[in-house]
C-alpha cells in the first residue's frame, strides 16, 4: 500500500531537521525495515513536510513503531523541531487522502 503523511517544522529548524536526516541512526533504519516499510521519501516545501511511504500494512507498521524503543527515542529528539509531528496513534490525522495515482 502507499501512503502520503503531512507534517510541519517549527520556523528556524529546517536545516537541523535536514541534518538529521542525512544521518538516520542505523537502527531507525533496520526499525522502519522490521515494520515492513519497503520505501519512505520525505519532501519540503517551506516548513511543510510530505512523507511517501510503501508497505504492505500501514496500520501494523505504525503500530509496530509505536512501541519500538529506537523509534520512540527518534521521535522524541524530532518532536522540539515539529509543529505537527507525524501520528503514531493510528488515528491517522498526518494522513493525506489519495486524489489521484496513474
Amino acid at each position: 500500500m502507499q501512503v502520503g503523511l503531512h507534517t510541519r517544522l517549527k520556523p528556524g529548524v529546517e536545516a537541523r531537521y535536514e541534518e538529521y536526516h542525512r544521518a538516520v541512526w542505523p537502527d531507525v533504519l533496520a526499525a522502519i525495515r522490521r515494520a515492513g516499510i519497503t520505501k519512505y521519501v520525505i519532501f519540503r516545501d517551506g516548513l511543510d513536510l510530505f512523507h511517501f511511504i510503501e508497505c504492505e500494512d500501514y496500520d501494523r507498521a505504525i503500530a509496530d513503531l509505536a512501541h519500538d524503543a529506537v523509534n520512540v527515542r527518534w521521535q522524541a529528539e524530532m518532536a522540539p523541531m515539529m509543529a505537527k509531528a507525524h501520528d503514531f496513534s493510528g488515528q491517522s490525522s498526518d494522513r493525506l487522502p489519495l486524489i489521484f495515482e496513474l
